[in-house]
């Protein structure tokens, strides 16, 4: 995951307005459904980013499709998990997918909020498992690639690492950033809060 302070508004010393602009582009694709989730870091301690998480966490309880959950990232930082509940419980019912989340220890009977509890705990040790990657919506041939599958090399890196044949990826990534564009350009003429409510 990246850590450098660019990535981070948290860090930098941004109006809350922008920072909150920031997140909801950042999130785009999860408010339109094109990506199951997204997770944000939130490292700093001081008054400024605690007020900040908690402002993100108060506008997204205004949206009708996004949850999240807040993780206790091993006392270093805490990160939140957006997620689109239709389109992440798809995502992980998906048969592949599914069959793959069994293989790691998940529950036999899918439920879930049980596979997010599952996946969170096992952040909560300090570690980001590597499954993570079909919570987040990259295809599982890139997530098993990852995790070192002989006859899957890697191809590229392009949004993430992606592995064999790239045009599943390609499109994926496609299909994210015309998500973000969609709400950076709806962020011209509406304030963030309009979006979360009704995108």
């Amino acid at each position: 995951m990246e850590t450098n302070s660019k990535y981070c508004y948290c860090l930098n010393q941004n109006s809350d307005y922008e920072f909150i602009k920031w997140i909801v582009e950042l999130l785009g694709p999860v408010l339109l459904g094109v990506k199951p989730s997204e997770i944000v870091s939130f490292p700093g301690k001081d008054k400024t980013s605690l007020q900040r998480r908690e402002a993100v966490k108060l506008m997204m309880d205004m949206s009708p499709r996004v949850s999240f959950r807040e993780i206790d990232f091993s006392n270093r930082c805490n990160k939140i998990l957006f997620y689109h509940v239709e389109s992440l419980n798809h995502t992980l019912k998906e048969f592949r997918n599914l069959r793959f989340l069994k293989t790691l220890g998940y529950p036999e009977d899918y439920n879930l909020q049980i596979y997010l509890d599952h996946m969170i705990y096992k952040m909560q040790g300090g570690e980001i498992p590597h499954e993570i990657g079909v919570f987040l919506g990259y295809p599982l041939k890139d997530v098993l690639g990852f995790m070192g599958h002989p006859s899957l090399k890697l191809t590229k890196t392009n949004g993430w690492k992606v592995y064999g044949d790239p045009r599943l990826s390609d499109e994926k990534h496609r299909r994210i950033l015309c998500a973000k564009e969609k709400v950076k350009k709806m962020l011209e003429i509406n304030p963030p809060e309009k979006i979360i409510q009704t995108a």
